[in-house]
């Protein structure tokens, strides 16, 4: 009980400093992340953070594991080069001792990750996706004058200037890529919301399309054009509807796919790499030099890396081949580099 509250002590004093770091450097790259929307619409502070409260789970999600993985790892050679571990195998513990320690907590870890994966990162991407939805549909969009490469739905904008009228254009002109879409040019523009649609009404333009072998030219007194609220059919989706759509035709299929074998895998991390402990953490301090931070990470990046290709090529396939696999891989080098010595 005692070698237990001591090895646990020692993975605390490693584990809280290195995910605060991860967890520092990950909100850093999601608030970039998020500063990009002010592009698109417009946002306050409270909502900035909303939508960074939103991207929470995923952050978490693949923090937590490697945060994991790499204190136990570290703490593991800070015992072995401090000549703890040697002192506790020469009374006779076996190092499979370690496995059976931190098993109860990488079940817990796995456990959560599962959790925050499967339920709470579909519920917030449906609500980070019906906010950004629900904004674009707003009369708050970010259109400014004599910039390229503006969005409005799915149209590409350029207003020439700012009329004297708020959220009013001179000058528009329009760029889809669309089937039905084309080139729309227009002297006035104002945008205004009709019952939560957000809606521009273009004045005294020209509409330029291909129609077969001819480009066609249609003028106009007056167009409105709305913004496709397609995106908010999906707000109320719920967790078993959203993983619903990786097992039936859709336009999402693959990548939900993709997403639900890549969560499902990495929450195993914890579960397969306990052997992947002993084998990179127990060193001997008086032949091994301490690389344990740098072969943790390859360890780590192969592993990302065989889960990444397989979730996006074969997801469910790697779902029955990689976690026993990469355990067999695990206990191969636990058998041949440290039960046999130790």
């Amino acid at each position: 009980m005692r070698i237990k509250a001591y090895l646990f002590q020692n993975f605390a004093q490693v584990f809280f400093p290195i995910f605060l770091v991860l967890f520092f450097v990950a909100s850093v790259v999601i608030l970039i992340r998020i500063a990009g929307v002010t592009a698109v619409v417009k946002i306050t502070f409270f909502e900035l953070l909303l939508l960074y409260l939103y991207t929470l789970p995923t952050m978490l999600f693949f923090v937590i594991p490697l945060s994991f993985f790499v204190a136990c790892v570290i703490s593991l050679s800070r015992l072995s080069f401090d000549y703890e571990l040697s002192v506790l195998f020469a009374l006779g513990m076996p190092p499979v001792k370690i496995v059976k320690i931190f098993l109860p907590i990488a079940l817990l870890v796995s456990f959560t990750l599962l959790l925050i994966s499967l339920v709470l990162t579909p519920l917030s991407d449906v609500a980070y996706r019906h906010f950004l939805e629900t904004r674009k549909n707003s009369i708050n969009i970010n259109l400014q004058a004599g910039e390229f490469g503006q969005r409005l739905g799915n149209w590409l904008v350029y207003a020439q200037e700012n009329n004297q009228k708020p959220n009013s254009y001179k000058n528009l002109v329009l760029l889809t890529f669309a089937k039905e879409g084309g080139l729309i040019v227009a002297k006035e523009a104002s945008l205004r919301n009709n019952e939560g649609i957000m809606e521009a009404l273009l004045e005294e333009g020209k509409i330029y399309r291909e129609n077969k072998d001819y480009l066609e030219r249609v003028d106009f007194e007056a167009l409105i054009l709305r913004n496709d609220i397609g995106g908010l059919e999906d707000s109320k989706m719920g967790v078993l509807a959203y993983w619903e759509q990786a097992f039936f035709p859709n336009e999402r299929q693959k990548k939900t796919q993709r997403n639900f074998a890549l969560f499902v895998l990495i929450s195993l991390l914890p579960l397969i790499g306990l052997f992947y402990l002993p084998w990179l953490g127990i060193k001997n301090p008086r032949y091994q030099k301490n690389y344990v931070i740098m072969q943790a990470m390859v360890v780590v990046g192969g592993f990302y890396a065989l889960v990444y290709l397989g979730a996006t090529y074969f997801p469910f396939v790697a779902l029955g081949v990689l976690p026993p696999l990469w355990f067999f891989i695990g206990y191969f080098g636990y058998k041949k580099f440290i039960s046999r010595y130790y």
